[in-house]
């Protein structure tokens, strides 16, 4: 091998080793960050009431609804057909809430993710994890 094609190799490898340096600081950083976003999440509950004040809903940071209050006089101020509507209301803007919350709560971590540089961006010719992922979570719920 001759000396230019050395000098272009380790040149390949300090490009790449900066690459791979810059990943670990922000994979550490966001490793960091994640304990702290785990436990708000694992804390995260979001309220809302029914449009008449008849019952109040709880959902985790899931979307899943972990207790359902009725008020007392709520069979007395409406039918059960009429309470079941207005549950299902509660509880989808409940889940519509706790989503946006949750994506607000996971913001740093998807920036410090989409400020990486991609598999093909570091080994030409390597596949594109961001297409990928795309391809499975835009395209449709392909499995």
């Amino acid at each position: 091998m001759e000396q230019w094609e050395r000098d272009q190799v380790q040149e390949a490898n300090a490009h790449l080793r900066t690459v791979v340096d810059g990943l670990q600081a922000d994979f550490d950083r966001g490793v960091a960050e994640l304990a702290d976003i785990n436990r708000d999440l694992a804390a995260l509950k979001v309220h809302a009431t029914t449009p008449s004040d008849l019952a109040r809903v709880t959902v985790n940071s899931d979307g899943q609804v972990v207790e359902v209050t009725i008020t007392d006089d709520a069979f007395a101020r409406c039918t059960p057909k009429q309470l079941a509507a207005e549950l299902g209301s509660a509880i989808h803007g409940a889940m519509e809430a706790v989503a946006t919350v949750r994506q607000r709560m996971l913001a740093p971590l998807t920036s410090i993710v989409e400020g990486m540089p991609d598999l093909d961006e570091m080994m030409p010719g390597a596949p594109s994890l961001r297409l990928l992922r795309a391809e499975f979570t835009e395209g449709g719920q392909q499995r």
